[in-house]
């Protein structure tokens, strides 16, 4: 079961977002701010995904995708971007920064497709790093 953390709010997206996921078997933590994700995340919450809408009061989801990237715990989970806004290079961050943008309204289908590629993509990822780490072998000692 993957961890998503899902920063939007619209409660009503938030709601579909956090109800369609569970259903494909994620566990799904909602926040209404980038304050409360990024305080979620802070506390302990290590998601394996954020999606995060891009603007929203006090801090944007842009910031927060740019604290993460900042933080040791953090700055490796992917980030999607929710927006209905029209995407330009001066409300997104950098494009290495964040890994999916969804425009609203989206598809279902595409926010499942755009999930389960990045958490398997993640998984991938660690399942490769603790083989190589099991798979080392150490230097044979060298007789003198």
């Amino acid at each position: 079961m993957n961890k998503i953390l899902v920063v939007e709010d619209n409660p009503v997206i938030g709601m579909v977002i956090q109800t369609v996921l569970t259903d494909e078997g994620h566990q799904v933590e909602v926040r209404k701010s980038a304050m409360e994700g990024l305080y979620l995340m802070y506390t302990g919450f290590i998601p394996d995904l954020v999606l995060t809408d891009l603007i929203m009061r006090e801090m944007d989801g842009r910031d927060l995708i740019q604290k993460m990237r900042n933080d040791k715990k953090l700055c490796s989970i992917p980030a999607v971007i929710i927006t209905a806004s029209i995407p330009n290079a001066e409300n997104l961050p950098d494009k290495d920064q964040f890994q999916g943008l969804l425009s609203k309204p989206f598809d279902l289908e595409d926010l499942v497709k755009t999930v389960d590629r990045l958490v398997n993509h993640q998984t991938l990822a660690a399942n490769n790093t603790a083989l190589q780490a099991s798979t080392s072998v150490a230097p044979a000692p060298v007789a003198v």
